[in-house]
């Protein structure tokens, strides 16, 4: 799988857990360099959610500084909370290290859900 199809695995397991925890999903971008990449509301709350899903042994990394800035400002513009899901995706089928970081389409994987954490990098 390309960092694209990564990407998308990502947005689609986030989707998915956003739903089941009652949110209403308004938005979903797909564009890798677009945050946030999730608009969503709960209670009437709105969240700006950037999700970032990497290959084993990575899991998905908080924007720079600049970009968590940038979209916290945006957020409050919007009276949006902000939240950063991390995702690191690990071959299932792997029989040693190295085949855990190769991802194939239709393949099985293990997942490593961060969970909605808040957008601050310390």
């Amino acid at each position: 799988m390309n960092l694209e199809e990564i990407h998308l695995f990502g947005l689609r397991f986030v989707y998915r857990e956003l739903l089941q925890n009652n949110f209403e999903v308004l938005s979903v971008e797909p564009d890798l360099e677009t945050f946030p990449q999730i608009v969503a509301r709960k209670k009437k709350q709105m969240y700006f959610i950037v999700v970032q899903t990497a290959t084993y042994p990575e899991v998905g990394d908080l924007p720079t500084t600049y970009q968590i800035k940038q979209i916290r400002e945006h957020a409050s513009k919007h009276n949006a909370i902000t939240k950063f899901i991390s995702l690191g995706l690990a071959n299932a089928q792997a029989n040693n290290e190295k085949e855990k970081s190769v991802l194939k389409k239709g393949g099985e994987f293990l997942v490593n859900y961060s969970g909605l954490k808040e957008l601050i990098r310390l």
